[in-house]
């Protein structure tokens, strides 16, 4: 009688230990097959103006996913390229009718002096912008350099000092401030970015 309930105990424990070790690779397949992104690290802190003259700061955008970059409005080749995949994607998240509700996309200033706020609009209304899930920020020239160095983006004018060369660089980040994905902005590929996108979107619970 001993000897049966020992070898139910091993039969037992060794049927939940499969059943575990199944489930757990479900899960991982899962997770795999919806495209879940790492965390990255924590993205730092910034404040900034849209264009509407609200006021934007990550701790305000909690609850809701951000792709974010940098570009200046005298570009003339990434940075145009940049909003035009931006609009793609855009449009898509509108399609899905997440955009501006669960995801929004920010495009951030580098050169404050010169993109005034009906520069910018000008240039947000070329790539049908729609101002409610698309953030234009721009702040001093002061704090943008900050937000600037805790982001590591590198900007220095060019040698003719029209243009500015700086660091291509697209951030995702997800509903809890945790950057998910770091994109070179001269690659960016707007049905990755929204894949990616849907992934985190449907495995966060959302309040709307």
């Amino acid at each position: 009688m001993k000897k049966r309930k020992w070898w139910n105990l091993t039969f037992y424990g060794t049927i939940s230990v499969i059943g575990l070790a199944v489930v757990g690779g479900l899960i991982y397949m899962w997770r795999q097959a919806t495209g879940t992104l790492p965390v990255a690290g924590q993205a730092p802190a910034f404040t900034a103006t849209n264009i509407n003259g609200q006021s934007v700061s990550l701790n305000n955008l909690q609850g809701k996913v951000v792709l974010m970059t940098w570009y200046y409005t005298h570009c003339t080749d990434e940075c145009p390229l940049t909003m035009y995949r931006f609009e793609q994607v855009q449009q898509q998240l509108e399609k899905q009718g997440i955009f501006g509700k669960q995801v929004v996309l920010i495009a951030m200033t580098l050169d404050p002096n010169r993109d005034t706020v009906p520069v910018i609009r000008q240039y947000g209304a070329h790539f049908h912008a729609n101002y409610a899930g698309w953030y234009f920020l721009r702040t001093n020239e002061m704090q943008t350099l900050k937000i600037l160095n805790a982001w590591g983006i590198q900007a220095k004018p060019s040698t003719n000092k029209e243009f500015i060369e700086h660091t291509s660089k697209t951030v995702l980040i997800d509903e809890y401030g945790n950057i998910r994905a770091e994109y070179n902005t001269a690659n960016l590929n707007p049905k990755t970015v929204t894949s990616n996108i849907d992934s985190l979107v449907s495995q966060m619970k959302w309040k709307l």
